[in-house]
């Protein structure tokens, strides 16, 4: 890692250059994205090399590394590969053979003990994704449950403010510190992903004076999609204008289409125990405590949050 610090810096000395991510190429040396550009990068080092892996970088220093010493397994397919090769893969960035909308079998311990099916729902990671007040839901590699999980509230109270933040299903999907009982779905996920989820902020609108009016920023390994993620821009529902976070986020690949309507979006079904399925957004012109929710037919509609709906999470490998 000094070694890669050491070459940024050499080749600053002859032009302007600041990475922000560098995949580690098989013979241990870089390919880096500065800005709009992608340059190679020679690492002087004598020790060993890794074979693999993501450095990311901040003005030149290292933040954040997964490096690989030992060849990563070529991938065939998202549905034949091993979850372990899968990870390594996307770690590396040669996510070529894993295509947007495939499938893959995967079990949930725990209280639920069964196969489900998930999907890639997103693989693009263009520049508002490296913006500060822009949210990673929609960036880099998304995997989505095909089906609803399970029914649950939103929240077990009938009036409840702090939206998606403070939501008892925020702690369902994940593990809240203090809260003993949280985390049922992460838990049930396998070992190996769990430890290869990544850390998402995630950006969710408010409900009518709910938070001074500010959207809810968290992180979270697993989320709930939000209006623009799956309709593209406003106007697209007579209702998903109401989604304050809606400039904060983009469209995922997989539901990516020109003039989506709201109106039966067949990308938006979801079959399993119960088909409409709950999102993250509040809506700004009710109470707290009424969230958007996808439909059996795949439109928009919205419900008090202590009633029981679809719970179909997301969460991003990287």
């Amino acid at each position: 890692l000094e070694a890669v610090k050491e070459a940024v810096a050499r080749k600053n000395l002859t032009s302007e250059f600041n990475p922000t991510t560098c995949t580690v190429k098989s013979d241990g040396n870089l390919s880096c994205k500065s800005g709009e550009e992608t340059v190679d990068l020679i690492v002087e080092s004598n020790g060993t090399r890794p074979t693999g892996g993501t450095v990311t970088l901040e003005d030149g220093v290292v933040k954040k590394e997964k490096l690989f010493f030992e060849p990563i397994p070529e991938p065939v397919s998202f549905e034949d590969d091993s979850w372990s090769t899968i990870i390594a893969n996307v770690q590396a960035g040669n996510t070529e053979k894993y295509t947007v909308g495939a499938t893959k079998t995967i079990h949930l311990g725990g209280e639920f003990n069964k196969d489900f099916v998930v999907r890639i729902a997103n693989k693009s990671t263009p520049d508002d994704c490296d913006r500060e007040n822009f949210s990673e839901t929609a960036c880099g590699f998304v995997v989505e449950f095909q089906t609803v999980i399970s029914i649950q509230k939103m929240n077990e109270e009938m009036i409840k403010d702090g939206g998606w933040r403070d939501s008892d299903m925020r702690s369902y999907l994940n593990v809240t510190e203090g809260k003993e009982d949280s985390g049922a779905v992460f838990k049930a996920l396998p070992k190996e992903l769990q430890n290869a989820i990544a850390d998402t902020r995630v950006i969710s609108g408010h409900g009518k004076d709910d938070n001074e009016g500010k959207n809810f920023v968290t992180t979270d390994k697993l989320y709930l999609f939000s209006t623009k993620e799956i309709w593209g821009k406003k106007g697209t529902g007579n209702l998903v204008e109401y989604d304050t976070a809606e400039d904060e986020t983009r469209q995922l690949d997989y539901y990516e289409k020109e003039n989506v309507t709201t109106d039966n979006y067949e990308k938006a079904i979801k079959g399993g125990v119960f088909s409409a399925w709950w999102l993250r957004s509040s809506l700004s012109n009710f109470q707290p405590n009424v969230f958007y929710q996808v439909s059996y037919r795949g439109n928009q509609n919205h419900m008090l949050g202590s009633n029981n709906q679809g719970v179909s999470p997301a969460f991003r490998l990287g």
